[in-house]
């Protein structure tokens, strides 16, 4: 294995017809989306970013030679020499999520939190196109109005060498873990202030450039959000990114450090329906039974972070700011570690988030701890711990993960009624993607 790939955009496809299962395979690990770039590990590299690379060791062997001929299926056409289209392949992720366990409340009754879900079921393809475009389109199928139709549908087209442009409906770029790929994440869910200030994906352009491992890019997305094709609803969101990427060698160990900073402009306000995603409107907390804020006006939002990927050891820090009519901010530390190279991994996360405004920060817990998805108990305060610990078994690389793991919830309500919450939640859940 060569110590340092190379750095390209995106190459989504790159076997030849009759490909080996291996090699197929290689295509569809390769890289993804544009709009993603993290190095946590197992997350396809983009444009401007460095390949995490592992030794040899890290998938078991019985993995490979069990498993690819059944993931080289999915690559349906590849013919370099053909000038219209290269490459065509399926893609898939089916993520099942369980969660049991049980809030406490100060002077309130208890919220059951016991709930099952399939958490995302998405269908689609990739395409590689005139040498230079990549189209990516992906179906939500999983259930409710807020959570099925067009999860992606989007182009990226490289008119320099190191620099192109991304259009169509896609997630903008803010913070490490929204970046993440979700088939390639550890965790349960994502950080909860990543979930509530994050906008929604819409339609949008975003052009980036790389040069000496630096990576700008700037956009613009429709404020407007719909589970199938948005409009250019509003004056949108101006996203703006910087980031540096360093690659180097201790001894015999590649190590892999990105640093990055995101600015989002909210022009829309208050009358956006991309940000923040969620709508709570008659929503009350299941701590107290206080009104959920809904649409918080966030009109800024920024994020600095670094990933850092080192052979066993891989970690991110994020922190982050959203101001408008009211204010909220916080960190995630992010830990992972391979207890057993490429069977298990340990994983860790420590979150805080906090508001000086009473109920600013929303969240559910339970199956999902995203509040656009509602079906679980909404909770409302104003500083919020989250501390998880589990392990993931990888039963064939990172496209078939088993997940379990403990967490511990702690949200203060001082700004409010005074309704605190603990809950001690077990998660649990699988998820397969190709």
């Amino acid at each position: 294995m060569s110590p340092i790939r190379s750095i390209a955009p995106i190459l989504l496809f790159a076997a030849a017809p009759h490909a080996h299962a291996n090699e197929a395979l290689e295509i569809l690990e390769s890289n993804k989306t544009p709009q993603q770039p993290p190095l946590i590990e197992g997350a396809p590299a983009t444009s401007g970013d460095a390949v995490a690379i592992y030794p040899d060791y890290v998938w078991p062997k019985w993995q490979t030679r069990t498993f690819d001929p059944v993931w080289a299926r999915a690559v349906l056409f590849a013919d370099e020499s053909n000038p219209w289209v290269q490459h065509v392949a399926m893609t898939g992720f089916f993520e099942w999520q369980a969660a049991f366990g049980h809030a406490e409340v100060d002077a309130a009754p208890n919220v059951d939190l016991d709930s099952t879900r399939t958490r995302r079921a998405r269908l689609g393809a990739r395409i590689r196109a005139f040498h230079n475009t990549d189209i990516e389109a992906s179906g939500e199928i999983a259930g409710d109005s807020n959570h099925d139709g067009i999860e992606r549908l989007q182009a990226r087209t490289e008119y320099l060498p190191d620099a192109g442009v991304t259009y169509g409906k896609f997630r903008p770029r803010f913070t490490a873990e929204y970046r993440q790929e979700p088939e390639f994440s550890p965790y349960p869910d994502r950080a909860m202030l990543v979930n509530m200030i994050a906008p929604h994906t819409t339609l949008g352009v975003h052009f980036d450039y790389q040069r000496n491992g630096w990576d700008y890019g700037i956009g613009w997305f429709s404020g407007d959000s719909d589970s199938n094709i948005p409009s250019l609803r509003g004056d949108g969101i101006l996203a703006l990114n910087l980031g540096h990427t360093i690659v180097g060698m201790e001894g015999d160990t590649l190590t892999q450090t990105r640093w990055h900073l995101d600015y989002l402009h909210n022009f829309d306000a208050g009358r956006s329906n991309s940000l923040p995603r969620y709508n709570a409107a008659g929503r009350t907390s299941a701590n107290g039974g206080q009104p959920v804020a809904n649409n918080p006006a966030f009109r800024h939002l920024f994020s600095t972070g670094f990933t850092l990927e080192q052979e066993r050891f891989s970690f991110l820090g994020d922190f982050m700011v959203a101001k408008g009519e009211t204010t909220a901010w916080g960190l995630a530390l992010s830990p992972t570690w391979w207890a057993v190279p490429g069977w298990l991994k340990v994983v860790g996360r420590y979150h805080y988030a906090a508001s000086g405004d009473p109920g600013a920060l929303v969240t559910t817990m339970g199956a999902s701890a995203d509040p656009l998805f509602d079906s679980s108990p909404f909770f409302t305060g104003d500083e919020y711990h989250s501390f998880y610990l589990g392990a993931n078994a990888h039963l064939y690389q990172n496209r078939m993960v088993l997940m379990s793991g403990l967490e511990n919830v702690i949200l203060k309500d001082e700004a409010g009624a005074g309704f605190n919450s603990e809950a001690w939640i077990w998660h649990t859940g699988v998820k397969t993607s190709f």
